[in-house]
């Protein structure tokens, strides 16, 4: 499972609450974590930072959840993982990736590992490098993003500044590139090469088959294979260096203007989508498994469950909200948010970001109250019943930094 987070303690957060101004959009939700049964050890912590820049928002989002030093090691590899399939706030936004690559260069007690952006947009290697997906995005396909980079002129600058161990690493199906199906172990990968090892899973929410996997990547600085289940590999063995998997998702509609999709949001859920094979497989996809006649949300959602439970382990997830693209993925008309969320799940995370960020920017969308019986919470719902996160506010503990009233400010406090 992934790792749990540090929490405030039932009386050290309820203790404060006397002494906070309560904005009214958070007054119900404190409302709520009053009537927690004292000690449960269900509780989900929640870090959101608001209305500074993106740089802003991602270093404050981290300080709350206890600094980058919690969670990344001296050694470790560090593979990131965006939204990055379309343009606009479609994708994730390049400086709050810059910003958490920042932390972690600038990790105290020093960093010596790597790190590795990786995105998968289900392209071929010709058609992922044109200028509409996150590597090579024009600057005319950039608005509400950050107008300065795209994700290779953001690695290139890494690399031209002394940083050769910030690389990029685009994934492709298998039988594209230089990416295989894996079927005889990491010593089966030929040199130079990457794969992908292959699973099954059928879902007992509509009984389909789904082919997912897991990633192998090499590091192109360092040459050793990146597992994303088992960790590094090298010399024909695992060598104990961890490798830590974070995703770095979207907060967008799905689907168009005032109309559900099967998906709902484009988040920290369906960020998973882009990091499993598509090729070489009768099987249905992660994507299809839900998607196909009759639509299934709750198999999508809980097919990702086994996923992050089964195969591969995030460390956490970081909604970067900078623009919020209510009405679609790629429309300008998106809402400035100016949000960045962390949690441990993506369960959690998805149901506060798209309650209390999402669905706030155009309420006809009822489609993204997750308290509300639609695709959302069908997904949610699909992905807890793997054991992931909760969709129960009187379990979600919030820790909130809003830079226009500081008064909102709970800092951790470790039991």
């Amino acid at each position: 499972m992934p790792p749990s987070l540090d929490r405030l303690t039932r009386r050290q957060f309820l203790g404060g609450l006397g002494a906070l101004f309560v904005s009214p959009v958070l007054e119900k939700w404190f409302q709520r974590l009053g009537q927690v049964a004292g000690g449960s050890a269900n509780l989900v912590d929640v870090y959101v930072a608001r209305n500074e820049d993106p740089v802003g928002n991602v270093n404050r989002v981290i300080s709350l959840a206890g600094g980058i030093q919690r969670f990344i090691g001296y050694d470790d590899i560090v593979v990131l993982k965006p939204n990055g399939q379309w343009p606009n706030q479609g994708y994730t936004h390049t400086q709050c990736i810059k910003a958490l690559i920042d932390l972690i260069l600038n990790r105290p007690g020093g960093f010596a590992g790597e790190v590795i952006l990786t995105e998968h947009v289900h392209r071929d290697p010709t058609e992922a490098m044109k200028d509409f997906y996150c590597w090579n995005m024009s600057a005319d396909n950039r608005t509400n993003n950050w107008a300065d980079m795209n994700y290779l002129e953001l690695i290139n600058d890494y690399q031209s500044h002394g940083h050769p161990i910030v690389t990029a690493n685009p994934m492709y199906d298998s039988g594209l590139g230089n990416w295989d199906a894996v079927t005889s172990g990491l010593g089966g990968i030929g040199a130079g090469r990457q794969g992908w090892v292959q699973i099954t899973y059928t879902t007992a929410a509509n009984g389909r088959t789904v082919n997912l996997s897991t990633a192998i990547l090499r590091s192109s600085y360092s040459g050793k294979l990146v597992d994303l289940k088992n960790g590094v590999w090298k010399n024909g063995d695992y060598t104990g260096q961890k490798v830590k998997l974070i995703f770095l998702p979207t907060l967008n509609n799905h689907g168009t203007f005032n109309h559900q999709d099967y998906a709902g949001p484009t988040s920290a859920l369906k960020t998973h989508i882009g990091v499993v094979d598509f090729g070489g497989s009768a099987e249905n996809s992660i994507h299809d498994v839900g998607y196909n006649d009759p639509i299934s949300p709750q198999a999508m959602g809980e097919t990702v469950g086994h996923l992050i439970t089964q195969v591969i382990r995030p460390t956490f997830y970081l909604t970067c909200a900078e623009y919020t693209g209510y009405r679609d993925r790629t429309d300008p008309d998106a809402a400035h948010t100016r949000t960045v969320g962390l949690c441990a799940d993506p369960v959690t995370l998805d149901y506060w970001m798209c309650k209390y960020v999402m669905y706030p920017c155009a309420t006809s969308q009822t489609f993204m109250n997750p308290d509300n019986n639609n695709h959302l919470r069908q997904a949610l719902l699909g992905c807890q019943s793997k054991g992931v996160g909760t969709v129960n506010e009187a379990n979600m503990v919030l820790h909130l930094y809003d830079a226009l009233d500081k008064h909102t400010y709970l800092p951790v406090v470790r039991r």
